[in-house]
């Protein structure tokens, strides 16, 4: 297990490329950080977000980041060596095999330079009026939702915004949706999650409900009802959609009947999640919990000292970042 030190305020989100590749990490403390994952250092921090980074995804050397200044930037991290450096604190890295208590550490001064990368800024996308909470890309579509109330398509290879959804008309479709305007926003998004693939968007929003929409309309047409609080988190498959929510439970649906195959229950809200083809990951309290499919058993992997935020998996590898300011590599 490897530990990185080094931000001073909660983990929001992550993402990484390989075990052996790149990490980027964001935090409350208003900035972004990116490491090298074959040397553990940190290569520097991107400028230009006006508040923290609440969403990302890193896909090869594309990353995208979406921040509470309703803007979403886009960067190339292939060529990292122009940076210009300016005077940081620096990063500290632990490095301790996984549940082992006593840690072989590690740091850097404390006074060395932290490279501000802004030659891998490629463009900014601005037409969301409140904050970025969730984002999806693949190829040249991205995905976006905001705190605005609406879902975005933008046309990356642009920067244009091609088409968009308005939630409060989807929501206004139930009964309950009005429950849920009075929640605060400092805790709780519109939009928690959303993925797509080719025409068909899957969003989780603040109402507990799971939206199915076709992006050649722009309509919702098919609603998962089940979850009784905000949705922070989904991925699906194709036969699956795992979501996790507020209400301290994690639900795998089956999206040829619509109906829930199981529920996981937890006893602290579940803030992130990730599976592949054998084992969820879920982010809540201070532990991940990981739950085989197969055999129907958790185990869990701690040392975080406060709530997990965010959750990746890749490859051999799983990545968190937490309130405690950390963000912790683990061995699957």
């Amino acid at each position: 297990m490897h530990t990185f030190y080094g931000h001073d305020g909660v983990i929001t989100t992550l993402d990484l490329n390989g075990p052996y590749g790149t990490l980027v990490t964001a935090s409350k403390d208003n900035t972004t950080r990116v490491w090298d994952l074959s040397t553990f250092k940190c290569l520097g921090q991107l400028p230009g977000h006006e508040d923290y980074v609440e969403c990302m995804q890193l896909s090869q050397n594309t990353l995208v980041t979406g921040s509470r200044d309703s803007t979403i930037r886009t960067w190339n991290l292939a060529d990292l060596t122009h940076a210009q450096a300016t005077r940081d604190r620096s990063p500290t890295l632990s490095d301790s095999s996984s549940g082992s208590s006593d840690k072989d550490s590690f740091s850097r001064d404390s006074m060395d330079t932290l490279a501000v990368l802004d030659n891998c800024w490629t463009n900014t996308l601005s037409g969301h009026s409140g904050p970025v909470t969730c984002l999806y890309f693949e190829d040249q579509k991205l995905l976006s939702g905001s705190n605005d109330k609406t879902i975005k398509e933008w046309d990356l290879s642009t920067g244009q915004c091609v088409l968009t959804m308005d939630l409060l008309w989807a929501m206004g479709t139930s009964n309950s949706w009005s429950d849920w305007m009075d929640l605060d926003l400092r805790d709780n998004n519109y939009v928690g999650s959303l993925q797509f693939w080719q025409y068909a968007l899957c969003s989780g929003t603040i109402d507990g409900a799971i939206r199915m929409w076709d992006l050649r309309s722009g309509q919702a047409h098919r609603t998962l009802v089940g979850h009784t609080g905000p949705l922070t988190s989904l991925q699906f498959d194709d036969y699956h959609v795992v979501s996790g929510s507020m209400d301290r439970s994690v639900r795998i649906w089956d999206l040829r009947t619509g109906g829930i195959q199981e529920i996981l229950q937890y006893e602290e809200p579940v803030k992130s999640l990730r599976f592949d083809t054998s084992k969820i990951v879920v982010g809540s309290g201070d532990s991940l919990k990981i739950y085989d499919r197969v055999a129907q058993q958790h185990s869990y992997y701690t040392g975080h000292t406060n709530c997990v935020e965010s959750v990746r998996i890749s490859e051999s590898v799983l990545a968190s970042g937490g309130q405690d300011s950390t963000v912790r590599l683990w061995s699957r």
